[in-house]
């Protein structure tokens, strides 16, 4: 054993002891500063200025005095503990209020920066608490944090309550004192204008005696007054015009819209939805218990206007209350439009169409202008158009299919227009739900444009156009509409010019016209569209998809063959002839299209000769169950002929190119064709004179 070990041991353990003390100092010294800053962060309060006579209040024993401008202090830690580099004087300094811990009470930390390092200080330490306003420091104003919106407490639903059940007395006022005849009628209107102005004056009163807290900003009693004097005076002005004409209607119709104004401006200034639900919800449901003239949707719809334009902000109650309920009622009238006059249905027609082109608007304001764009606000196009979809049925526009086209154009220009923002979420629902009613209205327009025929067209070609739309575009929104028309267009085609006719002789000499030859041959458009929009949705199943639409297309292009055959066959005198002739035509269509694609694939198809085995067993199919049950003598022999023609130069062809394109033995680098129709080239595999292989 080294009698040094014991000595070297112990000069070790000296130095992990005073590592250890540093370290111990070191801590402690943390933990001091962390203590220091702990008090320095405790609220100052507020230096009170020192009257003219009396001296300055001196600082007290013990406490630091503050620091002169550009002093510095030393650092009481060891040589040893004290950072060097930038990071030295890091501090804490003002920037921008972060959601911290509450220990941080508002405050950040900030980079480094020149100025005194805080000093730790005498006195016990303390829990953090916010600093005082000042260099190194900035509190979180009050003004910078977001407005929370009003909590829906229990005074706010008793007060929504008690204003409708009183909104409810007032016109019951109005229409049961007519009934049992208790008041003269300038008695009703003057006791329900003095109520309404009572309860204006008496909800402005409360809320100005109000002191308005975070929580509590606006009075709820004060809302459901001044909401519920606004809805009567407004219930007043409609029976003072509809019950009594006391006031002319133009007259009335300015009033009511002065009235709606102020109680929505007054509802944007206290920022409260329950007062601008109580002004509009309260007169729309109650007005009809009052008037059930033609006037009554007019009201609405002004009292939509001012509460759309004034009240879009204050949330999707309100929204929904402008937009919904007057729909139902124009609805109505515009049902209903033969027991009115001329002046009447223009009435009703102009505001149809000015609650539509509002619901656009603010719509457009809401997804496009303003930033961030609210949830849902594109929802109003839908019920704003929905009375839009019966004005090209009313007799006094006749004939209503340009209007419903115009109308249609005008909401897939907005859609298009709005499309374009495709990075932006509000535009996007804009474009969608405009799209959506436009394509409503155009198939609308198509069933009011009178014979079955041409609306059968015209939605067959509307469908095309949105499927090719939808291919180019490239929207959702479109692929639906495009979907669903296609569908309908499809369905209202086997309906109505009833396709399946072609199979039968007596029925197609009789039934078929040139409006099944247009249609037909726009089907078949169709499914050429649809072929196309499809595989570019599901590329990896495009093979699939070109096969079925090509069947489709060739279905649709083959009753366009025999309707035509069978109109010019009429023309000529002999239309039997014309529809055997036109079978026969179909038959070799049908085998030389699946000759074509077994003997020439095209390169984008890798299953073009599988399709054309398929259209070849089709064709095959028709030949021995309808061409052999349905064509007589001569057309039978010419089908048949021109059928197994095809089909042995097809065999021909496929057979000697299997043989000359396989792979044989012998023979130098050669060319010809594979067995498809392709070129190929043969290698000389025979080994040569030398034993090996060339």
């Amino acid at each position: 054993m080294n009698p040094e070990q014991p000595d070297h041991v112990q000069r070790m353990l000296a130095d992990l002891d005073a590592r250890l003390g540093r370290i111990t100092a070191e801590v402690a010294e943390v933990r001091s500063g962390l203590a220091a800053l702990g008090r320095r962060t405790r609220p100052v309060q507020p230096t009170q200025p020192v009257p003219p006579g009396q001296p300055t209040p001196s600082v007290p024993p013990g406490h630091p005095a503050q620091p002169a401008p550009g002093a510095t202090h030393p650092d009481p830690r060891p040589a040893y503990a004290q950072p060097s580099g930038p990071g030295r004087d890091s501090v804490w300094r003002a920037g921008a209020p972060q959601a911290g811990g509450p220990a941080l009470g508002g405050y950040r930390p900030a980079g480094p920066v020149d100025g005194p390092r805080p000093q730790p200080g005498p006195g016990p330490a303390g829990p953090a608490a916010p600093g005082p306003a000042g260099p190194g420091w900035t509190r979180r104003s009050a003004e910078t944090r977001p407005r929370r919106a009003p909590r829906l407490t229990a005074a706010t639903v008793i007060a929504a309550i008690g204003g409708s059940v009183m909104l409810a007395g007032i016109a019951f006022l109005l229409v049961v004192a007519i009934q049992a005849g208790l008041f003269p009628p300038i008695a009703r209107v003057v006791a329900a204008a003095v109520l309404a102005l009572v309860l204006v004056g008496l909800g402005l009163w409360l809320q100005s005696r109000h002191e308005a807290t975070p929580e509590r900003p606006i009075n709820p009693g004060a809302l459901a007054l001044v909401g519920t004097g606004l809805a009567a005076a407004m219930l007043d002005v409609i029976a003072c015009t509809t019950l009594y004409q006391w006031i002319p209607v133009p007259a009335a119709y300015m009033f009511v819209g002065g009235l709606a104004l102020a109680g929505m401006a007054l509802a944007q200034r206290w920022s409260s939805g329950l007062l601008a639900c109580l002004v509009s919800a309260g007169t729309m449901v109650l007005a009809p218990f009052i008037s059930t003239g033609v006037e009554l949707p007019v009201f609405l719809v002004i009292l939509a206007i001012a509460t759309a334009v004034l009240g879009a902000e204050l949330g999707i109650a309100v929204r929904v209350v402008w937009s919904v309920f007057p729909a139902p009622v124009l609805v109505g009238y515009l049902t209903q439009t033969h027991l009115h006059d001329r002046g009447e249905q223009v009435a009703l027609i102009v505001a149809a169409l000015v609650f539509a082109a509002v619901g656009v608007g603010v719509a457009w304001v809401d997804s496009v202008r303003r930033r961030p764009a609210p949830e849902n606000a594109a929802l109003v196009v839908v019920p704003t158009a929905v009375p839009l979809l019966l004005l090209s049925g009313l007799f006094l526009l006749r004939p209503g299919w340009p209007v419903g086209v115009i109308l249609a154009a005008a909401y897939l220009t907005v859609a298009v227009v709005a499309g374009r923002r495709a990075h932006e979420p509000g535009p996007v629902l804009l474009s969608a739900v405009s799209g959506v009613v436009g394509s409503a209205l155009l198939f609308g327009a198509w069933v009011e444009l009178g014979g079955r025929e041409m609306t059968s067209l015209a939605l067959t070609l509307s469908a095309t156009g949105y499927v090719v739309a939808a291919g180019l575009w490239g929207r959702r929104w479109a692929d639906w509409v495009a979907g669903v028309g296609a569908a309908i267009a499809l369905a209202v085609y086997l309906v109505v010019n009833e396709p399946f006719l072609a199979l039968d002789e007596s029925l197609a000499v009789r039934e078929l016209t040139y409006w099944d030859v247009v249609a037909a041959l726009a089907v078949t458009a169709l499914a050429v569209a649809a072929t196309w929009w499809a595989s570019r949705r599901v590329p990896r199943q495009a093979s699939r998809v070109v096969m079925a639409g090509a069947v489709a297309a060739l279905l649709a292009f083959s009753v366009m063959v025999v309707a035509a055959g069978v109109v010019i066959g009429d023309l000529a005198g002999a239309a039997r002839n014309g529809f055997l002739v036109a079978h026969l035509v179909v038959t070799v269509l049908w085998i030389s299209c699946a000759a074509w694609l077994i003997l020439t694939p095209s390169p984008r198809l890798s299953d073009a000769r599988r399709m054309g085995f398929v259209l070849g067993s089709l064709a095959l199919a028709k030949l021995l169950f309808l061409d052999l049950a349905t064509l007589p003598g001569l057309f039978r022999v010419l089908s048949f002929i021109a059928v197994g023609a095809v089909m042995l130069a097809v065999a021909v062809r496929y057979r000697g190119g299997t043989d000359v394109g396989g792979v044989q033995g012998g023979g130098t680098g050669e060319s010809g064709t594979d067995g498809r129709g392709g070129p190929y080239y043969r290698r000389d595999t025979e080994p040569s004179g030398s034993g090996s292989p060339t």
